[in-house]
């Protein structure tokens, strides 16, 4: 009788909807994940959910709302829930299980087993019930707030919303001043400790072509850990040789870190410096390659461009802030185009100032928010078009300005995950290779012209399509049919639950091989660059290709 007056307390229209986001939350999104951290995500909807289903019978009580049925009514409604609840039992399980089914084998990864259903439903009602019993000791205070106001202010429903909005106001309130700033000064002192130091293995270079080599502006011990593996890695002109059959020499790889509290003006007279120095004026071509924050790029996007051109090229990048990307975009979502427009503009300038028949070709690219940022450094794609030689951007987030205005003027008829632009004269967009010359539908693109650029954006890429947007409003590239066999093609859009279900594929987005994911590699990159380059992006450059492979793999890539 206990458990019975227990279980007739649980808010009956939030457990349904409690139901209802696990569900919703098992369904497929990009990418796959392990049950545990699918409970995690099924548990924090079924918490929303549940919040919001108890928020309905407040407002409910408190407009006097109430539903009556007859004893025969009741019984029928009664049978036809536990129905329900019984055929949930039986086929969510067997739906779940084919639904991740169908994502692992489309990323070649290992199917999960029988007990993935059962095991991420435990998970899910443990985080659940965690998440339940603070609510109720939250409730606690509510309860205390209600008896001494609801005489003065309204009846007990109208103060229990406004007791509830209160506390909920207060706790946001203690969260981004304690909690959230805590954390960011936390993660902060622990990124400055962690950017300080070097990855083992690394050693300082030989060559007086990258920086912290020989006569090099900047110490190799000030450079920190995305630099020191960015300098560190890289072919040698003997590396290239062997891969093109071609003469080479060595690449230029320059980077400036922000220690010793450099300011942003002082780490871009340190990348000029290094430029003189090395005396990149004077290779055939220069790309500026937009870091993240604490100084990582894409190291096969890098490697390409230096093997196709056998190493007559100087790369150069710069580091402005200790923190890791999502949090340094919480804390200064300007930051990233500021520094892209600082650095290219610098270089641009000193560029201009060479004789014509001296200048080298500027190349422009980043990923994830080094694309962001890189795009901020051009008002359009008009400006940037005007302004480079060509442009590779790899898994560009979607709040990218240019990026959203190309996808938004794009040839009636192709798609938000494959945009065509002009026909592909000199903007495009791709999932793998073979979108470099023909849309998703394998329509070839027409003629293309210089100056080239591309976006490299994988249809399993959540960094690509991940926005706020997704709590409320459905995205346009659900709206459309996605590409065949693609989890893509899987997925329907569901309030909140889409949104979590993309913010934890984030989370997974480099936990797989290159072409999914957040993983732009070889396969990828060297006929994008090629392409961007004036080169066939169908030629065979298997043999770069391996190379790359060889030397991302030693170096843990």
């Amino acid at each position: 009788m206990r458990a019975r007056r227990r279980v007739a307390r649980i808010p009956r229209t939030a457990a349904v909807m409690a139901l209802l986001g696990i569900l919703a939350s098992d369904t497929p999104s990009l990418l796959p994940r392990p049950w545990y951290f699918q409970g995690f995500i099924s548990g924090i909807t079924a918490v929303v959910f549940y919040a919001f289903g108890a928020l309905l019978e407040d407002l409910a009580d408190w407009a006097g709302l109430t539903v009556r049925v007859n004893d025969t009514a009741r019984r029928v409604l009664k049978v036809v829930g536990i129905v329900l609840l019984v055929l949930a039992a039986l086929l969510y399980p067997a739906f779940n299980l084919v639904w991740h089914t169908l994502v692992t084998l489309y990323f070649n990864e290992p199917q999960p087993g029988p007990l993935y259903p059962v095991l991420s439903l435990l998970v899910a009602l443990v985080v659940m019930g965690v998440f339940i019993g603070v609510f109720r000791l939250i409730s606690l205070l509510i309860t205390w707030v209600t008896s001494r106001t609801e005489r003065q202010v309204a009846r007990k429903a109208l103060a229990k919303v406004i007791a509830t909005v209160g506390t909920l106001l207060l706790l946001a309130a203690v969260m981004d001043q304690v909690v959230v700033r805590g954390l960011l000064l936390v993660a902060k002192q622990q990124a400055d400790a962690v950017n300080a130091e070097q990855p083992a293995g690394l050693r300082a270079p030989t060559e007086p072509t990258r920086s912290g080599g020989p006569g090099s502006l900047v110490p190799w011990g000030s450079i920190g850990a995305d630099g020191s593996s960015f300098i560190a890695s890289g072919p040698t002109a003997a590396e290239i040789a062997t891969a093109t059959g071609g003469r080479a020499i060595e690449p230029i790889r320059i980077f400036a870190p922000i220690a010793d509290g450099r300011t942003q003006q002082q780490t871009l007279d340190l990348v000029l410096g290094e430029m003189e120095r090395t005396r990149a004026w004077e290779r055939r071509a220069v790309l500026v390659l937009n870091s993240t924050s604490t100084g990582f790029v894409n190291e096969w996007a890098a490697e390409s461009f230096e093997y196709l051109l056998n190493g007559d090229t100087a790369i150069v990048t710069m580091q402005y802030s200790t923190l890791p990307s999502a949090l340094a975009l919480i804390t200064a979502r300007d930051q990233p185009p500021q520094v892209g427009r600082l650095l290219f503009d610098a270089v641009a300038a000193r560029r201009a100032a060479l004789p014509a028949a001296s200048k080298p070709r500027l190349y422009v690219g980043g990923e994830s928010l080094g694309a962001y940022g890189g795009d901020g450094a051009f008002t359009s794609a008009t400006d940037m078009l005007s302004k480079v030689d060509g442009a590779l951007w790899t898994g560009t987030p979607s709040f990218t300005p240019i990026q959203e205005e190309l996808t938004r003027d794009r040839t009636y008829g192709s798609t938000v995950a494959n945009p065509v632009i002009a026909d592909g004269r000199h903007i495009r967009f791709a999932g793998d290779a073979t979108q470099l010359t023909k849309d998703q539908f394998g329509h070839v693109l027409g003629p293309w012209d210089a100056p080239r650029v591309v976006y490299l954006q994988h249809d399993t890429d959540p960094v690509v399509w991940w926005s706020t947007d997704l709590l409320f409003r459905t995205p346009a590239w659900l709206d459309e049919p996605g590409p065949p066999g693609t989890p893509m093609s899987l997925m329907s859009w569901t309030p909140v639950v889409t949104f979590w279900q993309l913010t934890a594929d984030m989370a997974m987005s480099n936990s797989f091989a290159g072409g999914y994911g957040h993983r732009y590699q070889e396969a990828e990159t060297v006929p994008a660059w090629a392409g961007i380059l004036g080169m066939s992006p169908t030629a065979d450059y298997s043999r770069i290709q391996a190379a790359i492979k060889r030397a991302t793999a030693a170096d843990g890539g």
